[in-house]
């Protein structure tokens, strides 16, 4: 995963999270959440990924098998959105969307360098 990708979910959890806990207690927490989900993300995608099939379709199919990991980051998230979403409802729901949205792009980037290091192994390979 791109350093980017993470960074970007990372800020909007600390930013959120500030308001009632320390940042780096939310950072860290959401990070250990965040790198389980994306390990099984990742082990998943060879297993998972067929030429036919597009990256999208692989990713979600990732996405799925890895459902359990994906709750824990949700919950981790949902509770640093407290202090700052609390009496707004739409607030949670925009900022979960969004972190889905992130993790769909992340999974599917994912299966992208994945197919490229595979393809690159087979140059090498043949050469």
């Amino acid at each position: 995963m791109k350093s980017g990708n993470l960074g970007r979910l990372m800020l909007a959890i600390v930013v959120a999270a500030a308001v009632c806990r320390p940042a780096g207690a939310a950072a860290s927490e959401l990070d250990v959440a965040h790198q389980a989900w994306l390990e099984c993300v990742r082990a998943a995608i060879p297993q998972l990924d067929h030429p036919e099939s597009t990256s999208e379709t692989i990713a979600r199919a990732a996405m799925n098998r890895c459902a359990d990991q994906y709750a824990e980051v949700v919950r981790v998230l949902s509770r640093s959105l407290v202090p700052s979403c609390a009496p707004d409802s739409d607030c949670t729901r925009e900022a979960l969307a969004k972190a889905q949205s992130e993790a769909t792009r992340i999974a599917t980037d994912e299966v992208v360098t994945a197919r490229i290091r595979v393809a690159g192994a087979q140059v090498l390979v043949c050469q």
